[in-house]
C-alpha cells in the first residue's frame, strides 16, 4: 500500500506544480510497481498449500542388510545374485538404453507397469533398480507403489509390515524414516508399507507429488513399481507424475486386446518402450539381435515370474 500512497502524493505534487527530487520515481513507475506487487501476491495466494514432508538428508536413511539366504525362493534378483549371467546382462542393456534416453529428455521418475497381474513388472523394476544402483555417481531409489498387492518387500526378504510409502502418505511417518539403504547393493528402497483400506484415497491426499519432488533432490533415478493398468486407476495416478513409462508384457499371460487397451491409456509422450518378459527363445544369437538400432522392445530373461 505504500506504493499507492506515494503515487497519490506524486500526482498531487505534479498537479500543484511542486518540484520533485531528480531521482524520484514518476507516477507511472510507482503504479507499475503497484501492479507488480499485486500480481506477485496474487500468484502466491493461488498456489495450493503443499503438505510438509521432511527432506531426506545424506546419511539419514535407515539401513537394511540384504542377505542372500533371506531372499525369497522365487526372488529372481539376478542383478544381485547372478551379475555375470545372461539375464543380468539384458537388464544392463535396458539400463544403458534409459541412460541414452535421458541425454535427450528429462528422465528421473520411471514407472514400471503391466496390463494385468503376473507379467513380471515387479521383477523388472527390482532388477532394473539394482542395475542402475551400481553407478557410483548416480543415486537410485526403488519405490513399491503397489499399495494393493505389494511384492518387493517379500522379494528382498523383508516383513510386509515394514513401514513405507503408505505411512508417509497418511502422515504417520517422515520420508527419511522409510527410505532403506540396502547394504551391498547401493540401492535405496521404499516399501509399500501396510496396505490401506482405500489406496486411491490415500494416493489422492496431496502428499504424493511433494514426496516425489523431495526424492528428486537426492536421487537421480526413481524406479516405481505400480499396480497393473487394467482394471485399476492406481497406475494412471502414478503415470501422471512420471517422466517415462516402461510397459512389461509376458507371453501367454496378456491377451492382445488387453495390451491394446493398455497402450491406449498410456500417454505416448511418456511411453519409453515395452519389456517382453518370458520370451521362449533363449539363444544368444536371438538375444543380441533384439538390440539393433531399430528395436522397439526389450527381451528380458526367459521363464521369469512376478
Amino acid at each position: 500500500m505504500s506504493y499507492i500512497f506515494e503515487a497519490l502524493q506524486r500526482a498531487e505534487a505534479e498537479r500543484s506544480g511542486e518540484s520533485l527530487p531528480k531521482n524520484a520515481d514518476s507516477v507511472a513507475d510507482l503504479l507499475q510497481k503497484v501492479e507488480e506487487e499485486i500480481d506477485r501476491k496474487q500468484s502466491l495466494s493461488e498456489l495450493p498449500p503443499s503438505p510438509k514432508l521432511e527432506a531426506p538428508e545424506v546419511g539419514s536413511f535407515a539401513s537394511a542388510r540384504v542377505l542372500l539366504p533371506a531372499l525369497a525362493a522365487d526372488a529372481r534378483l539376478v542383478c544381485l545374485t547372478d551379475q555375470g549371467g545372461l539375464a543380468a546382462e539384458k537388464f544392463r542393456v535396458l539400463g544403458l538404453k534409459l541412460r541414452h534416453m535421458r541425454e535427450r529428455r528429462k528422465l528421473k521418475r520411471i514407472v514400471i507397469t503391466s496390463s494385468v497381474p503376473e507379467e513380471g513388472k515387479s521383477l523388472t523394476a527390482a532388477n532394473l533398480a539394482l542395475n542402475q544402483s551400481r553407478s557410483k555417481i548416480l543415486n537410485t531409489v526403488l519405490i513399491d507403489g503397489d499399495l494393493r498387492r505389494p511384492e518387493l518387500a517379500r522379494r528382498f526378504g523383508f516383513n510386509r509390515s515394514l513401514p513405507g510409502l503408505s505411512e508417509v502418505l497418511r502422515g504417520e511417518r517422515q520420508l527419511s524414516e522409510v527410505v532403506y539403504r540396502l547394504e551391498g547393493s547401493g540401492l535405496r528402497f521404499i516399501p509399500a508399507g501396510v496396505t490401506p483400506e482405500n489406496p486411491i484415497e490415500v494416493m489422492q491426499a496431496g502428499r504424493l507429488q511433494p514426496l516425489l519432488e523431495q526424492l528428486e533432490t537426492f536421487f537421480d533415478w526413481i524406479i516405481i513399481d505400480t499396480p497393473p493398468v487394467l482394471p485399476l486407476a492406481d497406475a494412471q495416478l502414478w503415470m501422471k507424475l512420471a517422466d517415462g513409462v516402461l510397459l512389461v508384457t509376458r507371453e501367454g499371460v496378456c491377451e492382445k486386446k488387453q495390451l491394446e487397451r493398455t497402450v491406449e491409456v498410456i500417454d505416448r509422450s511418456t511411453m519409453l518402450g515395452v519389456v517382453v518378459n518370458s520370451c521362449h527363445s533363449n539363444e544368444q544369437k536371438y538375444y543380441y539381435s533384439r538390440y539393433g538400432p531399430a528395436a522397439s522392445s526389450v527381451d528380458v530373461s526367459p521363464a521369469t515370474e512376478g
